[in-house]
């Protein structure tokens, strides 16, 4: 264990010299495609496009391998408000999470140190404990702790997966710590698109008008179909969300909700000629995807089947994206299909890591139709 304690310290401080020569990504993982993951925290990093991202309720971020070995290898960055936490310092709060460590079965502490990271000397400890993986066997797990201080805040980061793997992915570990940039925490409600996406619109004119009977509550579990006679189209999506119009080519149906970046716009476009749903896909985003800022950039990951929309040999292609506004990360997800010679593309978009906001909007663009929905 002192040898892979010894190896470990070795490339914690390679990092440092990595950003110092602008090469955050390891010569090994250049055969990985990372993505950048911006919090409204007010940090960004670094991580492997096929990793999964989900933010636990406690709010600590939680990224890991989607197969194979990868699922049991795990990044955690856990973020506290320094103002109201009693650990003052960063090596308080590595205290503390030190104990945690020594509290797990057969938990040893391997080293300790410091590390440069994101323009400082960040406290880190190297540990070993025994615990169970996701196939529920028990294994020795090795683990890396820091502490980055930011502004108003400490970023708890830890690498952990079990004895074989964890060297194999170690390199996620040295690229998003390498990559760590730490910024101001975005507002609450982003500044920079506040007129795009958080403005009240106009009414809906009268081709969008509700189908069935909506409940009076306007909360958000409140689903109501919406249907639109001009470009013949049905959608379900919460009551709340405001709805608006956008007549000029391509036409548009703009519905969000009031108050935070979540919702869903559908476009019909009329096309010259028949096409294949996979190629108006690709033109779309050739053409257009890059000046939706939530469809900046396509993820490798691939989304789920499209349940169909009501007719026969209707294909629908599926597609993942992602943005920034203000600073944090934007997903969204779309669903495109021609009908017709008429091209549409549903998008649904949410704040990274808003699990209500992303359900939301993954069962209104999966809920799409261009016929009568049977309920």
């Amino acid at each position: 264990m002192g040898n892979f304690a010894k190896a470990v310290v070795g490339r914690l401080i390679l990092l440092g010299c990595l950003v110092l020569l602008g090469s955050a990504l390891p010569a090994s993982a250049q055969d990985t495609v990372f993505r950048t993951y911006k919090d409204n925290s007010g940090f960004s990093c670094e991580f492997p496009s096929d990793w999964d991202f989900q933010q636990a309720e406690n709010t600590d971020r939680v990224f890991s391998g989607l197969s194979g070995p990868a699922r049991d290898a795990t990044i955690i960055v856990q973020v506290i408000d320094r103002a109201k936490t009693s650990e003052k310092t960063a090596k308080a709060q590595l205290a503390v999470l030190k104990a945690q460590l020594l509290d797990i079965r057969d938990g040893r502490i391997l080293k300790e140190g410091e590390a440069p990271i994101a323009g400082q000397q960040a406290p880190f400890v190297i540990a070993s404990y025994k615990t169970t993986d996701t196939a529920g066997k028990l294994r020795t797990f090795n683990h890396i702790q820091m502490v980055v201080t930011a502004p108003r805040l400490f970023l708890l980061m830890s690498y952990s997966a079990p004895d074989g793997v964890f060297e194999e992915y170690m390199k996620v570990f040295e690229n998003c710590s390498a990559t760590l940039w730490i910024g101001e925490p975005t507002p609450a409600e982003p500044e920079a698109d506040e007129e795009k996406l958080q403005a009240p619109p106009p009414p809906a004119s009268e081709a969008e008008e509700p189908a069935g009977k909506p409940t009076p509550a306007d909360n958000e579990d409140t689903i109501v179909w919406r249907r639109n006679s001009d470009r013949g189209f049905w959608i379900a999506v919460p009551r709340i969300w405001s709805s608006q119009i956008d007549a000029s080519e391509p036409y548009s149906l703009d519905m969000r909700h009031p108050d935070r970046v979540e919702g869903v716009i559908v476009w019909a476009l009329d096309l010259d000629q028949s096409t294949k749903a996979k190629d108006f896909a690709d033109a779309w985003e050739e053409n257009l995807a890059d000046k939706i800022f939530f469809m900046n950039e396509r993820l490798a990951k691939p989304a789920g089947e499209h349940p169909g929309v009501g007719l026969p040999k209707v294909p629908v292609v599926m597609r993942q994206y992602q943005g920034e506004v203000s600073g944090a990360t934007v997903q969204s997800i779309a669903a495109y299909l021609v009908y017709k010679k008429r091209g549409y593309t549903i998008v649904g978009y949410h704040f990274l890591g808003d699990k209500k906001g992303q359900k939301h909007v993954q069962d209104a663009v999966m809920s799409f139709r261009l016929a009568a929905p049977d309920n």
